[in-house]
């Protein structure tokens, strides 16, 4: 553990976790098991890392866990209460610059992509991917095996049962679609040109000249089978949505 953390002496952190520079760990937080931290990252009261997964058939609580364990990136702000799970096969990742709310719950086998923002109260079951530059709304909620397009926004009190495309607006239970996130895609750099080709990619499938979008729609399409659900469809009414961003 590097020198230049900041820990409130008050949290319990096992011999077992690697930590970088430059963190600060709060009150009470507790960090557990085979776990990486960065740099740079800001874990508040009660937050804690490492829980066994919650797998109700393999009881891992009772049968202990998996090695394969939790990495987490840098410049990460997990607020209190926070959780996040050990996984049953593969890693649970949370990557780099990403905003987690009061009492989010990441759980086993999920995967947060770069500087995405999850609302207080987000829940997710386990093999959830959530894209880069997403941002999911107040408790939200996300069946497991779900994945989340890269810079999508989902509302809040969302309940997702499919995979959601990159790029989209969505809310309701079940989800529904909203049209193209423009504002989000805007905030993120994309051009007006950019935001038009994925208005077209959406309604009609039509391939991007954008190298930029061309690759997130490619991650997209290749997602791992292990989150591959059903993505929500463009219905011809839903389109004239988007049309009219």
């Amino acid at each position: 553990m590097h020198d230049k953390n900041k820990i409130h002496p008050t949290a319990y952190i096992e011999d077992s976790v690697s930590i970088g520079s430059d963190n600060v760990i709060g009150p009470y937080a507790v960090i557990v098991g085979n776990v990486t931290i960065g740099n740079g990252n800001w874990i508040g009261a009660h937050t804690t890392i490492g829980s066994p997964a919650q797998f109700s058939t393999e009881k891992f609580e009772l049968n202990g866990e998996p090695a394969s364990g939790i990495r987490i990136g840098n410049w990460n702000v997990f607020r209190e209460y926070c959780s996040v799970h050990q996984p049953s096969r593969f890693q649970t990742v949370v990557e780099n610059e990403c905003y987690l709310m009061a009492y989010v719950n990441v759980s086993h086998d999920t995967t947060v992509r770069e500087r995405v923002i999850l609302s207080s109260n987000v829940q997710m079951g386990g093999f959830v991917e959530i894209g880069a530059g997403a941002n999911l709304g107040l408790s939200a909620i996300l069946h497991q095996f779900t994945t989340v397009g890269a810079y999508a926004m989902v509302g809040m009190g969302a309940v997702l049962n499919r995979d959601i495309a990159p790029f989209v607006k969505c809310a309701g239970n079940p989800v529904r679609f909203l049209g193209v996130n423009t504002i989000g895609l805007k905030r993120n750099g994309f051009t007006d040109d950019e935001i038009t080709e994925v208005g077209e990619w959406l309604t009609s499938g039509k391939r991007a000249s954008s190298a930029r979008i061309e690759l997130i729609i490619n991650r997209f399409s290749e997602r791992s089978a292990e989150t591959h659900r059903p993505t929500m469809p463009c219905t011809e009414r839903r389109k004239a949505i988007v049309n009219n961003g």
